[in-house]
């Protein structure tokens, strides 16, 4: 691969075209690789909001675009560097890709080794790390495999991301279904290192994933506002823990972490909430990280709030709980669900945001029956008590 300055100097001018219709456009020999230079163009404008910093970095590469969007993010990214800490001198990415978890990883370790199969990969990660002035990582172009296998190398942790793309491009989210198989390597992996770190899809099921993964310490359910990106799973071969703890984790866009920590068995444990016979002064709405870990009695027993139904998992207080780790809402009032409320709804809140919890018709169908546009203060929670259906009306809560 020639990396040249006029790459650069293409990227640069071309960097806010469609790529799509620069693919079909002839150009003159430009003395490098045409469809290489466009590949950075759409990469570039594909990881503009997830990987800002690398985004500002004219000088850094990407092998292909798909790269760039299988990467993790910057804000994840940081976030296990922050809970690695400096706790393992020598970390092994096994799934290098991109990079972006060994430059990060590299932060907090004295040593990082990526593990990258593809040549193409290995050469833009050598690159991308130079330009970086990252000189504590190793590149290694071998199958995660067979370098397992046959490396003599002990390290103090193993972090690895399995492909979730099979056939034909089809996502993956069981982990034994992904390259490669965790759930069979684990104990290989545990034999010559302490600790495995595990990025997993936030689709797969954290009961039976820990079931299925040995020695799990501990489970981080990590969100970027509001939206759950990962699951990452601490695997510890000393860990002897009974109760495994779940971290759920939204980040805001600087990275500040709102934290809610339980474990699945005290979840088994607790008695079902208080049910609400009526919606009080205030609606909570757990952050996508609490909603996906599945702590819906858990949130509620250490709040000491209401669900507003079984199946809803809305919360009602009359108190105001600033340090909720979700949405909180001032109720203002509550509008039973008929076609006749429909439609005098947009006179009254001709705006709204308008969202949905065990309910009959999604959002869309609901803004578009009552005309409603999108936006505003105003916020309308479709949702059902006592099995009957209700719009709450409300607005976002703050301390008074």
């Amino acid at each position: 691969m020639r990396i040249t300055e006029p790459l650069f100097d293409f990227i640069e001018k071309y960097s806010q075209e469609d790529p799509i219709k620069l693919r079909l456009k002839k150009f003159d020999d430009q003395g490098f690789d045409l469809t290489f230079a466009i590949d950075q163009i759409e990469a570039r404008q594909k990881i503009k909001n997830k990987l800002p910093h690398w985004y500002e970095n004219k000088k850094l590469l990407f092998p292909t675009v798909l790269s760039a969007e299988q990467a993790s993010s910057e804000i994840t990214a940081q976030y296990k560097q922050h809970i690695i800490d400096s706790k393992y001198k020598s970390i092994c990415d096994l799934t290098g890709g991109l990079g972006i978890d060994s430059y990060y990883l590299a932060h907090a370790a004295e040593k990082v080794t990526y593990v990258e199969r593809f040549p193409l990969y290995c050469e833009i990660a050598k690159h991308n790390f130079d330009i970086l002035q990252k000189n504590n990582i190793q590149i290694i172009c071998s199958d995660c495999l067979r370098f397992v296998h046959e490396c003599d190398m002990r390290f103090d942790a193993y972090y690895i991301d399995p492909a979730r793309r099979g056939a034909e491009n089809k996502r993956l989210y069981d982990l034994k279904d992904c390259e490669p198989n965790i759930i069979e390597l684990q104990n290989t992996l545990l034999e010559k290192a302490s600790v495995i770190l595990l990025k997993a899809s936030p689709m797969i099921d954290i009961s039976r994933a820990s079931t299925a993964l040995n020695f799990v310490s501990s489970v981080h359910v990590i969100s970027v506002k509001n939206e759950c990106k990962e699951l990452f799973f601490i695997m510890n071969r000393q860990s002897a823990k009974t109760e495994i703890p779940i971290h759920c984790i939204n980040l805001d866009i600087n990275g500040k972490p709102e934290i809610y920590t339980f474990t699945l068995e005290k979840e088994k444990e607790l008695l079902l909430p208080n049910f609400a016979t009526s919606i009080q002064s205030y609606v909570y709405e757990p952050n996508s990280s609490i909603l996906k870990a599945g702590a819906f009695k858990s949130i509620a027993s250490s709040f000491s709030i209401s669900k507003i139904d079984k199946n809803s998992h809305l919360y009602t207080s009359e108190n105001f709980i600033s340090n909720f780790p979700g949405r909180i809402f001032s109720v203002k009032e509550i509008i039973p669900f008929s076609g006749k409320n429909l439609k005098k709804l947009s006179t009254l809140y001709p705006a709204a945001n308008i969202t949905v919890r065990n309910f009959p018709i999604t959002a869309d169908i609901l803004r578009k029956k009552t005309k409603i546009k999108d936006g505003g203060n105003i916020y309308i929670l479709g949702t059902s008590l006592s099995d009957k259906k209700v719009l709450i009306i409300c607005e976002k809560a703050t301390n008074v």
